[in-house]
């Protein structure tokens, strides 16, 4: 019988901290009239990342999207003497089913720039390449935690002529 009531203390006690370890800390935000939450948002980012013998320039295979979440994704060249490289979610029937979309460009000088583009039909990232041909891959992370390499292509500069 002693040992019931300081069990009972530790398991409360136990409880409680793991009720406290699972409540939000995040500071609230003002301006809201109805005092909703917002929604969080995914930035889109730019990063630069400096690759040791620099990143492979030839393009490997590609995944195909399971047939009940097709997704369509662009990729190209801003225009005639532009090194800007677009990337463009273009939507379709499995949009729903895509949490994110990775877009990494290998540049012909070795160097790897990156960026997460949000799943919104016709939302568009721009990544700066060079006046080479650049290497761009698009990787699309599923909600159910499988991803997709869909695009892996060269991307040469264009002149005219």
């Amino acid at each position: 019988m002693k040992f019931k009531a300081p069990f009972l203390v530790v398991l409360v006690l136990v409880t409680l901290l793991f009720t406290a370890g699972c409540s939000s800390s995040a500071p609230q935000q003002t301006g809201s009239p109805s005092g909703a939450t917002p929604i969080p948002t995914l930035a889109v980012s730019t990063t630069t990342l400096p690759t040791v013998g620099g990143g492979s320039a030839q393009p490997g295979p590609t995944d195909t999207l399971p047939s009940a979440t097709p997704v369509s994704v662009s990729v190209e060249k801003a225009g005639t003497y532009s090194t800007t490289i677009i990337t463009t979610f273009d939507g379709g029937k499995g949009m729903s089913a895509v949490s994110k979309i990775d877009v990494r460009v290998t540049r012909s000088d070795g160097s790897v720039v990156t960026g997460t583009l949000r799943p919104l039909k016709g939302e568009s990232l721009e990544l700066e390449g060079t006046r080479g041909t650049d290497r761009v891959e698009v990787i699309i992370l599923m909600n159910s935690g499988s991803s997709y390499k869909v695009v892996d292509q060269q991307m040469p500069f264009k002149t005219r002529g």
